[in-house]
């Protein structure tokens, strides 16, 4: 089968999606939010070191010398956003909207306690030198999804004359055990140009998924949204 080489590039577009405490997503009863308000999504890889095994003989000559594999771990993530979005934070942070008057959510506040909170996190990149995919008349896209990251904390926040008050998400990282599955979303065409979503389910112990697609992403929205319920 032939082999897509591509070269990812810019960030275009984010989507986060709630999910429940066992990395699942709930349609039609969980949340999600589309946005372009971020400036940087930053993943460190930890990796456990694989044992090593050194025996020498009486002589101090080697007798055994043996390194065990190095084992992935997790992807840390942070996120830098560009702006507020209460509804956003409250679902990759322990952050929790705070409501107006009007029972908008206008802010939020952030708690003590333990964080509880799972999301998954995709997103669209440009890709360099391309346009569209062979065959595909869609904008071409690198696609990259996370599938289950327990949520983190916002993170130093400094207001001052001459900057523009960010706000960052630190201390989230991803997690084994996703129920991801194909996603309630469709990702990409298939070879008729119709929308689907992911070809085979991914596996609960993949931690990153990168691939490119034709398909536009998400419209942006300010405000949540619910989950769709895929058609069957």
């Amino acid at each position: 089968m032939p082999t897509h080489c591509f070269i990812p590039m810019l960030g275009k577009r984010m989507r986060v999606t709630g999910l429940d405490v066992c990395g699942a997503v709930e349609p039609g009863v969980g949340m999600q939010v589309s946005t372009d308000g971020f400036i940087t999504v930053n993943l460190s890889s930890e990796v456990e070191d694989g044992t090593e095994i050194i025996v020498k003989k009486a002589s101090g000559a080697l007798c055994v010398n043996e390194k065990r594999p190095d084992s992935f771990k997790r992807f840390t993530v942070e996120i830098e956003f560009c702006g507020v979005n209460p509804s956003l934070l409250a679902l990759v942070s322990n952050a929790n909207p705070y409501q107006d008057y009007a029972g908008d959510d206008a802010g939020f506040t952030i708690p003590e306690g333990d964080i509880d909170k799972a999301f998954a996190l995709e997103l669209w990149l440009g890709l360099s030198g391309q346009a569209c995919l062979p065959g595909q008349t869609g904008e071409a896209s690198g696609y990259l999804l996370l599938p289950f990251v327990q949520a983190g904390v916002p993170g130093d926040i400094t207001v001052d004359g001459e900057n523009a008050v960010t706000f960052s998400i630190t201390g989230a990282a991803t997690r084994g055990g996703n129920g991801w599955g194909v996603g309630p979303y469709d990702v990409l065409m298939d070879e008729t140009g119709a929308a689907q979503p992911l070809p085979l389910a991914i596996d609960p112990f993949d931690h990153l998924l990168l691939m490119d697609t034709s398909l536009a992403p998400p419209p942006i929205a300010c405000d949540a949204e619910i989950v769709p319920v895929p058609v069957p």
